[in-house]
């Protein structure tokens, strides 16, 4: 085997370390120029992400200090509806996925991907934060589902506060069970993949049960109730008001009266359909790399397309940070005022289909009032 460093790679390894990565006698892996820049736009896309998710805390810090000295006869919340939390913990998850993308910085400016704590601690933090974004996702999808089919949607927020601080516990436990069992010398659980640190090759199953298999139930979840949602805001589905599981299908209603909720029902959806755009990619790639593994053979997905799905998927916190500012600026996690400040009542559902047939000239500003919370029909 030739283990002469290739002239104009930009390899800046020393050559004992070079033969040793194609070997295999060594877990590490050795840059080249071309992997260096591919792992320089994965960072960057992380680091806007990670800029993005500190604005929106910057401004939700903000706002909570504002209403927490301003005078008022109501005690002050931050959460004021479900959609409240579910959006915190987005974003938290989305600043644990970007951290871990902003630690690649590290392995370009050493050459290389070097097993050890750092490796360790940057495959715990991406495999935390990635998981938590898919589940609270698939979370939003299924609230969203829920509120418009059932016509009943979970408005407890101590409902929801339970479901998510399960979800996150259960992901920890599960990551670190990974961490655990695999521990051990030369073992490699978290090792570089090679670009950067993850579950290595030789714990497929942990990769998929750890990690993908809550990235594709998101994805085919998200697909399965944005169908349905989709044809209900045409009006080519109407709901049985009696039974939730009866409806019917007609040709599309193009009735102003159903603007409003056409709207709500779709921006609510542009969160796990933006999240689909994003995974899409990378999953295609990822899988092809897991086909050849499991034939025994290397994996041979082109780098180019490796750092371009990640890097792609690495926009997640940003793209949530810009729906979450355009769509909900008067949430409670953004506004300088509570919603009973506002004349809203915490708990007041949406509008309902009739009663935007009764609501006359007030639809366009019921329109702008509900914008971005959790339809109901």
């Amino acid at each position: 085997m030739d283990t002469a460093i290739p002239t104009r790679s930009g390899i800046i390894c020393t050559p004992e370390e070079y033969a040793a990565t194609l070997n295999g006698s060594s877990l590490d892996h050795c840059l080249t120029r071309a992997d260096s820049i591919g792992l320089t736009l994965a960072s960057q896309a992380g680091l806007l992400s990670l800029v993005a998710v500190v604005f929106v805390f910057v401004i939700i810090i903000r706002n909570a200090i504002y209403r927490s000295r301003r005078t008022s006869t109501r005690k002050w919340h931050i959460f004021q509806e479900p959609m409240d939390i579910l959006m915190l913990s987005l974003f938290i998850a989305d600043a644990l996925q970007a951290i871990g993308a902003v630690m690649d910085l590290k392995w370009v400016g050493a050459g290389q991907v070097n097993i050890g704590q750092f490796c360790s601690a940057q495959g715990i933090i991406s495999q935390l934060g990635e998981v938590n974004v898919a589940i609270t996702t698939l979370l939003i999808a299924l609230y969203t589902f829920i509120g418009v089919w059932m016509g009943r949607g979970i408005r407890s927020n101590k409902i929801t506060g339970a479901v998510v601080g399960i979800v996150w516990v259960l992901v920890a436990l599960l990551v670190l069970l990974g961490a655990v069992l695999n521990r051990g010398f030369g073992k490699g659980y978290e090792r570089p993949t090679p670009f950067w640190c993850w579950i290595g090759e030789p714990y497929l199953k942990w990769r998929i049960l750890g990690e993908y298999v809550w990235f594709w139930m998101t994805l085919l979840v998200s697909i399965a109730t944005y169908i349905p949602l989709y044809l209900w805001s045409r009006g080519n589905i109407n709901f049985d008001n009696a039974s939730w599981w009866k409806f019917t299908i007609q040709r599309a209603d193009h009735s102003e009266g159903l603007r409003g909720i056409r709207r709500r029902s779709l921006i609510m959806l542009l969160y796990p359909g933006i999240y689909c755009c994003l995974i899409l990619p990378l999953s295609v790639v990822r899988w092809i790399g897991f086909v050849q593994e499991r034939g025994g053979h290397s994996n041979h997905v082109p780098p180019a397309a490796t750092f371009a799905s990640i890097t792609i998927f690495g926009l997640s916190g940003a793209c949530n940070a810009i729906l979450l500012l355009t769509t909900r600026p008067e949430s409670g996690l953004f506004s300088r005022l509570n919603r009973d400040d506002m004349g809203f009542a915490p708990s007041s559902p949406p509008l309902q289909p009739k009663e935007f047939a009764d609501s006359g000239s007030n639809i366009n500003a019921d329109e702008e009032l509900e914008l971005g919370r959790l339809p109901s029909r």
